[in-house]
């Protein structure tokens, strides 16, 4: 897919090309060139799939409808595709508006023209009282740009709000799980009113609400790596399916029939956060364990996260180029990675050690995989978010589970907010101390591509094939060369 977004070949010709492999491939199936024609078959079908779903191939598409980066500014009428995100100026009356538009009709010099396809709008000044909702049919104007990072969308429109439709918003499962999320929203501001900053952190870390959030208290975050955990991920999901299974087990639910209510709870529930690609692999990889036994297979990891990643490359394949999705499954892998080659007797013992020492495993797991893309995306280099990490995500899961405790017991919201009080203001506590370290971060130029894949492949050679001391040094060399380029720029 990667290849695909390119643009080197012709999409006719790779489609050409796959169905010519497919057929050698299957006429050859039997012979010493099977595995390689496989293979090569699914990496043509990856890059047509990725071709595509490029939104210029529709007649009627956006992206074909307008002059990107033009002067002209144009209009578009549509329908809010998922929950606007508000982040607000610290006068608080104002700020930026953001959601993605799913387009109906373009007009340029007064001609309305239909269009299909997705822009993601930005408003700069919108008022803190424009309150608009997932499905409302709106009507903007402005000038269209292309995003550096697409993700879900390659487009994004900036300009300002020009009439909201009065009609209800249309019903969605989207829609639906957004109202509960808001709903959840208002438990956790029980009790909470002495309290905006601790406000704002619980209802991020539990709902994935960041608007709120002060701007120098996410720049510690950022600067110090731990931004990772307003990301709605494993974490999130894995709280959420413990609370629901300790529930499901007080009702008298046999165990073997848990996947039959805790998969439907966790979809809505990750819905309601916007459906991000790290809340969409942990419930993919979680789909898939509770689904293993069904079929009479052994759930592992490894096979999960590949799934994950097949399932959501299949709907959405501009996901491959967004920072969430190369996040996401980079992490994860490598720390599924390191953990295979960890000696056993690690996390043997009590629990205290057996938590220690895999929290001190998923960390520097973490820190591998994250610091060269932090470096990549943002311009961040964060050496401290090795010891953060061990700091941080101990206090985020008792935050989150204090969370969830009062959305679940409305009787008693104001007693678990408070609780998570507490464990915030030691998490915004740590996070403070660490970003005063000398020397903890600092800006620098993003690294070459060159750089960045030698990292990568020198410690995947390193933790997968380093049997010998010959191979181990040959897999630090490469990561080191990598860090050689990086500062050589």
């Amino acid at each position: 897919m990667v290849f695909g977004s390119l643009d080197v070949l012709a999409a006719a010709f790779v489609y050409a090309l796959a169905a010519i492999v497919l057929f050698f491939a299957w006429t050859l199936r039997t012979t010493d060139w099977s595995d390689a024609l496989t293979l090569l078959t699914i990496a043509l079908v990856s890059a047509a799939r990725f071709l595509v779903a490029i939104p210029d191939l529709a007649s009627d598409s956006i992206n074909n409808a307008i002059q990107v980066g033009g002067e002209d500014e144009v209009e578009i009428v549509g329908h809010v595709s998922s929950q606007p995100e508000f982040n607000a100026y610290p006068a608080a009356t104002a700020g930026t508006l953001m959601f993605p538009l799913r387009c109906e009709h373009l007009s340029r010099s007064n001609e309305w023209r239909s269009a299909s396809g997705e822009v993601d709008v930005r408003i700069i000044g919108a008022s803190a009282e424009l309150d608009l909702m997932s499905g409302q049919r709106v009507k903007v104007s402005g000038r269209i740009e292309k995003k550096l990072f697409p993700g879900r969308n390659g487009l994004e429109l900036r300009g300002s709000l020009v009439e909201r439709a009065p009609a209800e918003p249309r019903w969605s499962p989207r829609g639906w799980g957004e109202g509960a999320r808001r709903k959840a929203a208002t438990r956790l501001e029980a009790g909470m009113s002495g309290f905006p900053v601790q406000e704002a952190v619980l209802k991020a870390l539990v709902l994935g609400y960041r608007e709120e959030m002060p701007d120098d208290v996410m720049g510690r975050f950022r600067r110090t790596g731990a931004l990772h955990v307003f990301a709605i991920s494993g974490l999130h999901v894995g709280i959420v399916g413990l609370l629901l299974a300790i529930a499901l087990k007080a009702l008298g639910v046999r165990r073997d029939r848990f996947w039959m209510f805790l998969i439907p709870l966790l979809t809505v529930y990750v819905i309601s956060t916007g459906m991000k690609s790290s809340a969409l692999r942990a419930l993919t990889m979680a789909v898939v364990f509770m689904l293993a036994p069904i079929f009479h297979r052994k759930p592992d990891i490894p096979t999960s996260v590949a799934i994950a990643a097949i399932v959501l490359l299949l709907f959405q394949p501009l996901e491959i180029l967004s920072a969430g999705f190369v996040f996401s499954f980079t992490v994860v892998v490598f720390i599924v990675m390191v953990y295979s080659v960890a000696p056993s007797r690690w996390v043997e013992g009590g629990w205290f050690k057996r938590y220690g020492a895999s929290l001190l495993i998923t960390s520097f797991a973490a820190s591998l995989a994250s610091l060269p893309l932090a470096a990549l995306y943002f311009g961040m280099f964060s050496p401290i978010a090795l010891v953060g990490n061990l700091i941080v995500v101990p206090l985020t899961f008792c935050v989150v589970l204090c969370g969830w405790l009062s959305i679940i017991a409305p009787i008693a919201s104001a007693i678990f907010n408070h609780a998570a009080v507490v464990f915030i203001d030691l998490l915004l506590g740590s996070v403070s101390l660490l970003d005063a370290v000398p020397g903890s971060s600092w800006r620098v130029s993003p690294p070459s591509p060159w750089a960045v894949a030698l990292w990568f492949g020198g410690l995947i050679y390193l933790f997968t094939h380093a049997d010998s001391k010959r191979r181990r040094w040959t897999g630090l060399a490469g990561a080191g060369g990598a860090v050689v380029l990086a500062l050589l720029g």
